[in-house]
């Protein structure tokens, strides 16, 4: 069975909203990660270039760019007029025969029309966890120091930060009080560590070591 455990401390006394944020930033961590480090733009409209370089009396000489359909070809010179290196046509009236499209029409810029991302997902990572029960087991640990014991747990068995496991730090723009400034000057405070799902043999060598996160919340 797949399973994923998070490891939140208990010293900072979060508010049960904060923690469940806090937690559900740790169980989404490992896909995050993974769309964030494969995404690429998909962009809404065809680019094409407005010129070419050419060869004019010995000095190479930029020039329009010369396209077959008058459509495009006016469209075109429009564009290079303009000044623009590029021009964006939105096309339509796909022909099935030609395999090709019978309308033009030219956007003022390119935009974006979504992101795509690619990446492999273990077989029973996908059919026991994502396809299945979402097995997840919140567990406490009573302050920094014992949260970083996963960590270096974590260390000894060969995984790695961003990859098996996710260290959350909060931000503190709400209720709590920041523990050390990063790169950028902000404050933040390690709040729980999430570890991407594994087989409960494996994950269990650490999640043996931490209770069950209980007791009230404000």
């Amino acid at each position: 069975m797949y399973k994923q455990i998070i490891i939140a401390r208990k010293d900072l006394g979060m508010s049960a909203g904060k923690l469940a944020a806090q937690v559900s930033h740790a169980s989404m961590a490992f896909l995050t990660n993974s769309i964030r480090n494969n995404i690429f733009r998909v962009p809404l409209y065809e680019r094409h270039r407005c010129w070419e370089w050419k060869d004019i009396d010995g000095k190479m000489t930029k020039v329009r760019q010369w396209y077959r359909h008058p459509v495009l070809d006016s469209i075109c010179e429009e564009a290079f007029d303009e000044g623009q290196d590029y021009f964006y046509i939105k096309c339509s009236d796909w022909d099935p025969e030609f395999q090709v499209y019978r309308k033009f029409k030219r956007v003022p810029q390119q935009e974006i029309d979504c992101y795509r991302t690619e990446f492999d997902i273990e077989k029973g990572l996908y059919e026991d966890w994502i396809n299945g029960i979402f097995t997840k087991v919140v567990l406490q640990a009573k302050n920094r120091n014992q949260l970083m014991k996963a960590v270096g747990m974590a260390e000894e068995l060969g995984w790695k930060e961003g990859v098996d496991y996710f260290l959350i730090k909060d931000c503190c723009k709400t209720e709590l009080e920041p523990e050390e400034v990063d790169e950028n000057g902000v404050g933040r405070t390690l709040t729980c560590i999430g570890f991407r799902p594994m087989n409960s043999e494996v994950i269990d060598k650490i999640s043996k070591k931490f209770h069950i996160f209980e007791g009230e919340i404000k």
